[in-house]
């Protein structure tokens, strides 16, 4: 148990074993449990976070449609 304890990557240990058991994860992006097989990890702000494809096909056309209005 100590050894654990001294892990760095105590939290994703944690995260990967909650998805294996119940098959879904949490999007960072809106706040919701969706499947594991439809999202993946991306950088965000320095960071890693698990969004679902949805929220990352949302945020895409979003930053397409600011760099249209934008150039």
């Amino acid at each position: 148990m100590t050894a654990y304890l001294q892990r760095q990557d105590r939290l994703a240990l944690v995260t990967q074993a909650t998805a294996n058991v119940t098959g879904k994860r949490y999007c960072s992006h809106h706040q919701g449990e969706v499947a594991v097989t439809e999202g993946d990890f991306v950088m965000r702000n320095k960071s890693r976070r698990w969004i679902c494809f949805r929220c990352q096909e949302r945020s895409q056309v979003h930053r397409d449609a600011l760099l249209k209005r934008a150039g």
